[in-house]
């Protein structure tokens, strides 16, 4: 059985020339911090990723081993440089780890600043969920492969 200890972080995302990922020190087990700099300066974006089972978010949905959640620190006025940001990202963490099937985020609901990056960046709102630290609205983004399966009934082999 797999333990909460025994679970690997998530991989690390390569992205494009637009951005320089420099590791956080304090981000704790399993998980990866980044202060993520736009090359061409610009205000710093605070990002965290997690395997889902380590995080909260475990409780929201039927999530997958390999499922990555984001944590996302936006100040005043980088919106726009978070969801460029975002945009580059959940593609770089479905090459980094072909398994992943979702990378979800959950913004508390009272945080229009992460939920605007959030829906800037690509990622669905796809319902609210009450947390332990708080209300938060759910995100995801999903690889091709899996969002432009048919989910309609009369679609499904029968």
């Amino acid at each position: 059985m797999t333990t909460f200890l025994d679970v690997q972080p998530p991989p690390e995302p390569v992205l494009g020339d637009g951005w320089t990922l420099r590791p956080l020190a304090d981000a704790g087990h399993g998980v990866r911090a980044y202060a993520a700099v736009p090359r061409g300066g610009g205000t710093p974006v605070e990002l965290r990723l997690y395997r889902v089972q380590q995080h909260p978010l475990r409780v929201c949905y039927p999530y997958g081993a390999h499922d990555i959640a984001v944590g996302l620190v936006v100040v005043e006025d980088a919106e726009n440089m978070a969801g460029r940001l975002l945009s580059e990202l959940a593609p770089a963490l479905f090459a980094a780890d072909p398994h992943c099937r979702r990378v979800v985020a959950a913004p508390a609901e009272d945080d229009t600043a992460a939920q605007d990056a959030f829906e800037a960046g690509g990622f669905r709102r796809v319902a609210e969920s009450d947390l332990p630290g708080g209300n938060v609205v759910l995100f995801t983004a999903e690889p091709s492969w899996l969002a432009d399966l048919p989910t309609a009934l009369d679609d499904m082999p029968h």
